[in-house]
């Protein structure tokens, strides 16, 4: 052994420089994460979401590394000029910029996270940091008056009497928490996860589902309902019930509000229960009118934002559709699909719980882009920001081409007939390229048992 050369057994040398950058690296990424997380935090709990665009330009920064757009990041991108470009032709201005800023905060949530999440580590810290702020709100909310002045929580059940947080609208607060709920679902389907971690985040469930309750926002609820269901219908027929949501949903969407299906909705909202503001039907007294100004200028709309603005109502549209399609035209509308099915086809075909998951954003965010603004708010772009990460953690990096940056898919050599890897026997820490270093394993990133 004295004649082998000492490299063929401790390996190639390192020279210090080496060891300093991937320590920096390391740093730098982490640095990255724990500010996405903040800003995760912020949105599932602050009022005030402002300064949370420059911050998320600030992680991207500091990860050190040059961001290689996917798909889902090039459409967003195409979505973002032409919200932009509509500052060209708007019918108010004022709205417009506004409605820009919102729009380029969301469009870079996306883009910062697909971009600085590339473990399963980091997908959990920023998960849960949304999730925790969710949890602050709903605490927050429980604590609050009624909008009659009244602690008591015997109304909690009639839908009439609404809890909310002054200076908070209600509706959104509802919105967040099914999407704090989402995510704890998502998260809770980690593989390699502790039980003890897993029951935590299951637990936050019941809690963000009083405080829907509690707002009385009928949108919220019902994408509570129809996701427990979908749940319940998924477990024998996964992947036919993810096409089944990918085909209705899409369909629900346009369809309703252009006049299909408005009474059986009504009749619908009547049996919950009968308020006088808040309801379905104040919202279809928009519907008309948002489709006529959408008739004005069908391909381009009138401006981001603008149909508020202009609105003889005096509200937003409240339908995804409609909106988009009054201020943006149909370029918006399909420059939005896009984005949307880009982030969410990859994951329904992943495997059969990626199916479920699928299909179960596509139930519950129903009801909420169907009557409310859903569409620039963050807490909706958070979730598919991080749904969209499923495939490429699933994947296995050693089967990778380079280059592709943690975000090409492909299923495992080693995963079984659902594309769900094994989650013990053999299995070898694996790192998505560019990521930390951390040696949370890669492979298996969703429990198949956990739904």
């Amino acid at each position: 052994m004295g004649d082998v050369p000492p490299g063929l057994l401790s390996g190639p040398a390192r020279s210090p420089g080496t060891h300093r950058r991937r320590a920096h690296r390391r740093y730098a990424t982490l640095v990255s994460v724990a500010i996405v997380s903040v800003v995760a935090l912020m949105v599932g709990w602050s009022v005030d979401q402002t300064p949370l665009g420059p911050a998320l330009l600030a992680a991207v920064v500091l990860s050190g590394r040059i961001p290689r757009p996917g798909l889902v990041d090039v459409l967003a991108l195409l979505l973002g000029v032409w919200v932009v470009a509509s500052l060209g032709w708007t019918l108010d201005t004022s709205a417009t910029r506004s409605t820009v800023y919102l729009y380029g905060t969301c469009l870079l949530l996306l883009v910062a996270v697909r971009h600085i999440v590339t473990t399963t580590r980091d997908l959990l810290a920023v998960g849960v940091a949304f999730i925790a702020g969710c949890l602050i709100r709903a605490v927050e909310l429980i604590r609050a008056p009624s909008t009659g002045g009244d602690l008591d929580r015997t109304g909690a059940f009639d839908l009439s009497v609404r809890y909310g947080i002054e200076g908070v609208n209600i509706n959104l607060t509802a919105y967040t928490m099914v999407a704090g709920i989402l995510l704890a679902v998502l998260l809770g389907s980690v593989g390699g996860l502790p039980r003890a971690v897993r029951l935590a985040l299951y637990a936050c469930v019941p809690l963000l589902g009083y405080a829907v309750l509690l707002s009385g926002t009928r949108g919220a609820l019902a994408a509570l309902l129809l996701g427990a269901v979908y749940l319940v219908c998924s477990r024998a027929a996964p992947r036919a019930c993810w096409l089944v949501a990918a085909v209705v949903v899409p369909a629900v969407l346009l369809l309703v509000p252009l006049g299909l299906g408005e009474a059986t909705m009504l009749r619908l909202d009547g049996l919950v229960a009968d308020r006088a503001t808040g309801d379905l039907a104040g919202r279809m007294l928009v519907w008309p009118e948002a489709v006529a100004i959408w008739g004005q200028s069908p391909l381009a709309g009138i401006g981001a934002g603008a149909f508020m603005a202009v609105s003889s109502w005096g509200i937003g549209a409240h339908s995804l559709v409609l909106t988009l399609g009054a201020d943006l035209g149909l370029v918006g509308v399909l420059c939005y699909a896009a984005v949307l099915a880009a982030a969410i086809w990859p994951v329904g075909r992943a495997s059969r719980l990626g199916a479920r998951l699928a299909g179960l954003f596509l139930v519950m965010f129903l009801p909420i882009w169907l009557t409310g603004h859903w569409e620039a708010a963050l807490a909706a772009w958070l979730p598919l920001a991080l749904f969209s990460l499923v495939p490429a953690l699933t994947a296995d990096p050693s089967s990778r081409p380079h280059g592709t940056g943690g975000r090409h898919h492909r299923r495992d050599h080693r995963s079984g007939p659902d594309g769900v890897l094994p989650r013990s026997g053999g299995r070898r820490p694996a790192v998505v390229p560019g990521g930390t270093g951390d040696p949370t394993p890669q492979v298996g990133v969703l429990a198949q048992h956990a739904l």
